[in-house]
């Protein structure tokens, strides 16, 4: 049976259609142990931010979520380990390159944020529990452009759910941001498993 170009040249294309779906969905699921790793960290954050207002601040700093941070840059390293670990040598190799790149990343994205704090010095710890918030759903929704249109979901409900918390529920933000902005993440993550 011979293939006439046209023919030949949709295969190709429908080809190249399955590599991009494949390679997104197992982005997807990559990413599903992460979202649920963070929305727990953001319960328990947000959570203790609410029922201890008054403790865990020294200078500005919440002891709290420094620990919640460090617990996730840890409990994310493990989990990006877990995924390459499988493959073969070179593609250890190229994973453990773009784990650099990650963690590079997020050290930029942290030196941004305590970077505008210091320049904007938020007084009121809700300024902070929103900014942060809002800074994520804008980095999901890029990613989301470029990666797959369900980090881009993630991202837009991530943002509407923390401004509905910060107009319409103000007084309970932080215990709404634990149960809706970090159950969401939750919620993200396992519909991220189920591509």
């Amino acid at each position: 049976m011979d293939l006439s170009r046209d023919q030949a040249a949709e295969s190709l294309k429908e080809i190249e259609r399955t590599q991009r779906r494949s390679a997104e969905a197992n982005e997807y699921v990559y990413s599903s142990p992460q979202f649920i790793l963070w929305g727990l960290i953001w319960m328990v954050g947000y959570t203790g931010s609410y029922l201890l207002p008054n403790y865990g601040f020294s200078h500005g700093i919440n002891w709290l979520w420094f620990g919640l941070v460090v617990i996730g840059i840890f409990g994310s390293h493990v989990l990006g380990r877990r995924r390459i670990r499988h493959l073969a040598p070179e593609a250890v190799a190229k994973g453990k390159a773009i784990s650099i790149r990650w963690g590079m990343t997020m050290f930029v994205f942290y030196a941004f944020i305590i970077a505008v704090f210091a320049v904007i010095r938020p007084r009121n710890p809700m300024v902070s529990g929103a900014f942060i918030p809002l800074l994520i759903a804008a980095i999901y929704s890029v990613w989301g452009i470029w990666q797959g249109l369900r980090f881009l979901y993630a991202g837009i409900a991530l943002a509407v759910l923390t401004l509905g918390g910060w107009f319409y529920l103000y007084p309970y933000f932080l215990p709404w941001m634990a149960a809706v902005g970090g159950g969401s993440l939750v919620l993200i993550g396992l519909w991220l498993r189920k591509v």
